[in-house]
């Protein structure tokens, strides 16, 4: 139990339970800085949930106030004395700006309506008597009976009391301001609205506060510093720590348990049965923290590789619990929403809590050690991202095992879909209009080749998700694509293409039209590389691709030259940064580079890698033997029937592809079947 005492508190404070409460606000702060924008929009919110009825909840929160209990040495060293709470001082660590405001709106309703029941005490380090100009603010009325504050000495005022009375006097106009004709009046600030901002837990509506409280060694600076850098904040996982953690945590205790005791020692038990469970939990909130660490597990169960939102890993589960949406604005949503839960009995008690939690992490976990789900499911969350993982938890816990597999296919087909014309199926998709769903189609055809090849390792998610990924054409396509402007990049362009004819030279000495074309693009990559590329045009360059591209389509004649167009039987997948500088070379020297990206070490997906390492023909008797020079027809058959059959349990319309003779010439056609297309 003495490890439990130095828990740090955290708790929800109505303001009157901040009153009569003495605050230090140590020099390593800056002053009090809030302007109108801050002001406004704080007053705004205040009067939109007092006043409208669809606001949600019983009350508003406010940002942590994190404080520290000053001890007697330091209370005497900066000779802090108040008639306040037997003289407790408390360190202000982050919050000060909003503690402030709430000062100032207390001083204000004291000045108009001299209520002096609702107060607290603030000193400040660096201006010792700033504290006092609350008590010393002045109201005056003009002609038109509009107040203004003002203090005795405004024209000497320090920096940070000029501050503090701008806000006293932005927070008097917003009250006055009419001009709406739909904002509160003065009267009002005085009645309903300063009434529902002083409210008690017990009202419908009222203000509080998290008031997180330093219950342990932690150097105060060390948090404010912590606090204050700009990639780390006091988060829901912190929050929610002290909530199942601290001493003021209520775990109901079983009545079977305390009936066998008298009712001296039930409290003792139920002490000890606290002091169990807290110890449980802080055991296994840092295996579920090391466990989320393992960055294959974090990538499959994150829609990305990002950790900036999760400096606690264990807050992903706690959202998830919460279901809170993406684009949630709120930082402490979900903290709210486990303190409301907890209050309006929707769980029993934080014991119940905490076991959604374990229960969550352990069929996650499940599912990653799982290579089905881990591979359904990973691609689902990839682009599904936490939503579907939270409706997928949910159905695990009312689905038998056939339904729930049933529903992840629905979903999966309804990724690869055309939300626009659901009777479309991929074969119909084109890169021009259909580039996403081609993505997403290619992306799941690697993760259900990775899955059905069972000696395989599992899909490396963590790789994937590390880089942007596009499609990219096998068989180049036109010059259109080349870009127009940039001759880096058609000098870049011929000479891939120069090291790729130059090989094939080595190997076809004789063939004189190979060699006139390595003369004429070795001339242009000659020109381009002296002062004279100002007059090379773009016309000289598509001149250039169209003969190379002649030379190898005559090449692939014998296997059946494959037409320009643009569906899946052309796509693979491709990192963008390698797209960018092969995406127009002809066939052989995209594979040489993906070869080269592919032995430094650089991630290829495993469907990328086998079209351009030709082995969807394994199964020729020239395998072994092939040419690598060009994707034919025969190529692009084998390929789509693999995703055909890889993909079939997503497919609603059948089809094949068929090799078909116009005018002398294969050309690649797709023809739809009203039979299965399984052979």
């Amino acid at each position: 139990m003495e490890i439990l005492e130095s828990i740090n508190y955290l708790n929800l404070y109505a303001l009157p339970e901040l009153c009569n409460k003495n605050f230090f606000i140590p020099d390593y702060q800056r002053g009090y800085r809030w302007g109108e924008t801050q002001i406004y929009q704080l007053l705004e919110d205040l009067y939109t949930f007092f006043y409208n009825m669809d606001a949600a909840g019983n009350f508003y929160c406010l940002q942590p106030i994190v404080v520290k209990k000053m001890n007697s040495s330091d209370i005497d060293k900066y000779r802090l004395d108040s008639t306040f709470d037997d003289n407790i001082w408390y360190e202000v660590i982050d919050g000060q700006q909003r503690l402030t405001t709430i000062r100032i709106i207390l001083a204000l309703e004291t000045l108009l309506d001299e209520d002096k029941d609702k107060l607290f005490n603030i000193c400040y380090q660096t201006r010792p008597l700033l504290g006092e100009l609350f008590e010393n603010l002045i109201k005056t009325k003009d002609e038109n009976k509009k107040y203004t504050i003002h203090t005795e000495s405004d024209a000497r005022l320090d920096i940070d009391s000029w501050h503090i009375l701008q806000a006293a006097n932005l927070i008097i106009k917003w009250f006055q301001n009419d001009e709406q004709g739909n904002l509160p009046s003065i009267s009002e600030f005085k009645g309903s609205f300063y009434e529902k901002f002083t409210n008690g837990k017990d009202k419908n509506k009222s203000v509080q506060v998290i008031w997180y409280e330093l219950r342990d060694d932690s150097d105060p600076y060390e948090m404010f510093k912590r606090l204050n850098d700009k990639s780390i904040s006091l988060n829901n996982a912190e929050l929610i720590r002290a909530l199942f953690l601290s001493d003021s945590a209520k775990y109901k205790c079983e009545d079977s348990l305390l009936n066998d005791f008298n009712e001296d020692i039930k409290p003792i038990v139920e002490k000890r049965e606290q002091a169990r469970k807290q110890s449980h939990i802080i055991e296994k909130w840092d295996i579920i923290e090391s466990k989320l660490r393992n960055h294959r597990f974090w990538a499959f169960i994150k829609d990305d590789n990002s950790t900036e939102q999760y400096s606690c890993r264990i807050e992903y589960i706690f959202d998830l619990i919460s279901k809170k949406d993406t684009k949630e604005k709120d930082p402490l949503f979900t903290y709210l929403k486990f303190e409301r839960s907890l209050r309006t009995n929707e769980v029993r008690d934080l014991w119940s809590l905490w076991l959604k939690v374990e229960t969550y992490f352990s069929i996650l976990q499940a599912w990653f050690d799982d290579r089905y789900y881990y591979h359904k499911l990973g691609f689902l969350i990839t682009e599904l991202g936490a939503s579907v993982l939270m409706e997928l938890l949910a159905e695990s816990s009312t689905s038998s095992k056939t339904v729930f597999k049933s529903i992840i296919d629905k979903k999966i087909k309804s990724v690869i879909s055309d939300k626009r014309n659901p009777q479309r199926n991929i074969w119909a998709y084109s890169y021009d209009s259909d580039y996403d769903l081609l993505r997403k189609t290619l992306f799941l055809y690697n993760v259900e080749s990775t899955l059905q090849r069972v000696c395989m390792d599992y899909f490396p998610f963590e790789e994937y998700k590390k880089v942007d990924w596009t499609l990219e054409h096998i068989h180049a396509q036109n010059s259109e694509r080349l870009d127009q402007s940039d001759k880096s990049k058609w000098l870049e362009w011929l000479e891939e293409n120069l090291k790729v004819l130059g090989r094939l030279q080595s190997r076809l000495v004789n063939d004189r039209q190979l060699s006139n074309l390595v003369s004429v693009l070795d001339d242009a990559k000659n020109v381009l590389n002296t002062s004279q590329k100002d007059k090379y045009t773009f016309a000289r360059i598509v001149v250039l691709f169209d003969m190379v591209q002649a030379y190898f389509d005559q090449m692939a004649q014998e296997e059946g030259k494959p037409t320009e167009i643009h569906d899946i039987s052309n796509m693979a997948l491709l990192s963008g940064n390698i797209n960018s500088s092969i995406g127009n070379s002809v066939f052989e020297v995209k594979r040489q580079k993906i070869m080269d990206e592919d032995a430094k070490g650089a991630y290829i997906p495993y469907c990328t890698r086998k079209v351009f390492l030709k082995y969807y023909n394994c199964k020729d008797e020239n395998f072994m033997v092939q040419q690598n020079f060009y994707w034919s027809e025969k190529d692009r058959r084998n390929y789509l029937n693999d995703i055909k059959n890889i993909l079939r349990v997503f497919i609603d319309t059948p089809c094949v592809a068929e090799t078909v003779v116009i005018d002398g010439q294969n050309s690649l056609a797709m023809e739809k079947r009203t039979e299965e297309c399984n052979e």
